[in-house]
């Protein structure tokens, strides 16, 4: 009698939690095939383009001005990969603001399919408007409809129903594009370079700490906690790069010579339009394409190695001259496996 009473007791609480919305069971990512991080070693040619927010006509000139991929005819929100070799990283932040969010996320997707055939890769980091996309908040706000900004996330919704897709069914979990963004990589190592879509902890940490975090995240389902929301971790953190002792402490723990990041647009005081640097060891991408902010109208950084093992950093635009930016040392030898496990990846291994 008792045992049947605790069954019954058991399933009761069961379904009282599926039907007050409990993520039982979160997404179930495949970290083998989607790891936390990805890491490159010895790429010809970098380019990395920092927050888009649904800006795909400056998305497109970006592209088009670093010669990795040109619209496959004027109109299309399709691509062609030009780009033969190259490694694209994108850093976050394809949503809200602009006019065509889901179009972006179609675009990544395709040129991460296409580029491969061409000896490319295309990665496409997390940001925090991608967080939004997950827990609720773009919903939240465009049924306010009360501002410019909260019409700015009507936006992307409309971006999906113009497409004849359920917006809401589109990012659950069991959506093309919920699944995308929950399989995206927190950050990445390339050529001994840190990216991410904000930066660095205020409490500096090891990859591994940081992925395990992370994973622990997405595989609970909670986009309102921890390493995802935490204005202090790296991917909304703000304001880091005016402390040198706390990069030159994360840089050690990371194992990497440098860092880029997006997120901020004008992070270091300078033109909020334009790419920029500190310390020859840190790279301000976030740029402002999105017309809301108007800054510029796209551009993106490009590293190159050198004939002389030295890394080229240069600033590429559509509409004004390339500046570079500085050029440094690469590293001498590939990062550490030491402490690889399976949330770790070498693109170059596969």
């Amino acid at each position: 009698m008792k045992f049947n009473a605790f069954k019954k007791t058991a399933i009761f609480l069961f379904v009282l939690l599926l039907w007050a919305g409990a993520p039982l069971f979160a997404y179930e990512r495949d970290w083998s095939a989607n790891p936390a991080w990805i890491e490159i070693a010895g790429a010809r040619r970098v380019c990395a383009v920092g927050d888009i927010h649904g800006a795909f006509d400056q998305m497109a000139a970006t592209l088009k001005a670093l010669g990795v991929a040109e619209r496959t005819s004027p109109d299309s929100f399709a691509y062609n990969w030009i780009g033969k070799d190259t490694v694209l990283i994108f850093l976050g932040d394809y949503a809200n603001r602009g006019l065509y969010t889901k179009q972006v996320y179609d675009a990544i997707h395709d040129l991460q399919q296409k580029a491969p055939k061409y000896g490319g890769q295309v990665i496409a980091l997390l940001g925090n408007h991608e967080i939004r996309l997950l827990n609720g908040e773009i919903q939240e706000k465009a049924a306010k409809k009360k501002s410019k900004k909260n019409q700015d996330y009507q936006n992307t919704i409309d971006s999906f129903t113009r497409d004849g897709l359920d917006y809401n069914e589109a990012v659950s979990e069991k959506g093309f594009y919920g699944k995308m963004v929950r399989n995206m990589p927190l950050f990445a190592v390339i050529n001994g370079y840190f990216f991410s879509h904000g930066g660095l902890n205020n409490d500096p940490v090891s990859k591994a700490t940081l992925s395990s975090a992370f994973m622990d995240a997405i595989d609970k389902g909670d986009f309102n906690k921890g390493i995802l929301v935490n204005e202090e971790m790296l991917i909304w953190n703000r304001d880091w790069w005016d402390d040198f002792e706390l990069i030159e402490r994360n840089l050690k723990l990371l194992g990497v010579s440098g860092v880029v990041f997006g997120h901020t647009p004008g992070a270091f005081g300078k033109d909020k339009g334009k790419i920029a640097s500190k310390y020859d060891k840190i790279v301000a991408i976030d740029i402002g394409m999105t017309p809301l902010h108007g800054y510029s109208n796209g551009g993106g950084l490009e590293i190159l190695m050198l004939s002389d093992k030295s890394l080229q950093f240069k600033a590429i635009y559509p509409d004004l001259p390339e500046e570079h930016i500085f050029s440094v040392p690469a590293p001498s030898e590939p990062p550490s496996h030491s402490e690889r496990e399976f949330w770790m990846y070498d693109y170059n291994n596969r």
